[in-house]
C-alpha cells in the first residue's frame, strides 16, 4: 500500500464519521500536530476528531493535491460543515450551534513508517475558521 493511500484512508474514515478507524491509521509513538499545538495519540486525538464530528455531523475533506515523496505525503484541500452541534474549544468554552456553513483550506504534511502515520502537520487557518462561526 502506497503512502498516499495510506494518507487518503484517514481522511475517508473522517469523512465517514469513523473515528476509531481514523485514529487506527496511527503508528504508536505517532504525534499529531494542530494549529493549537500538539495533540496525544490516540486518547486525545479521538476526543478532538469526535468533537469535530459532533459540532460538524457531515463535514467533509474534499482533497484537491496530493503530492508524495519517500516517507512524506502532502495533502491540500478544502475542509467543509455546517456547525450544528456545540463546539468545544481548548481553553473550556463552548460555543452553541450557530448553524453557519463553515469552509477552511487546509495543509497537511503525514510521515507515514511500517504502513502507518507516524506524524500529521496540519495547518489551516484557524482565525478565519472561526470569524465563520460568528
Amino acid at each position: 500500500m502506497s503512502n498516499r493511500t495510506i494518507a487518503e484512508q484517514y481522511f475517508q474514515a473522517v469523512n465517514r464519521g469513523d473515528i476509531t478507524a481514523a485514529v487506527a491509521c496511527f503508528g504508536p509513538g505517532a504525534e499529531f500536530i494542530g494549529p493549537m499545538g500538539p495533540i496525544p495519540v490516540p486518547v486525545g486525538l479521538k476526543a478532538f476528531l469526535q468533537g469535530y464530528e459532533d459540532s460538524f455531523p457531515g463535514a467533509c475533506f474534499e482533497v484537491t493535491n496530493v503530492v508524495e515523496g519517500g516517507d512524506q505525503v502532502a495533502v491540500e484541500g478544502i475542509w467543509s460543515g455546517k456547525h450544528t452541534g456545540v463546539l468545544q474549544l481548548p481553553d473550556g468554552r463552548k460555543i452553541p450551534a450557530t448553524h453557519r456553513e463553515v469552509r477552511a483550506p487546509f495543509a497537511t504534511i503525514f510521515r507515514v513508517r511500517d504502513g502507518k502515520i507516524a506524524a500529521h502537520r496540519g495547518y489551516w487557518d484557524l482565525a478565519g475558521f472561526m470569524a465563520q462561526l460568528s
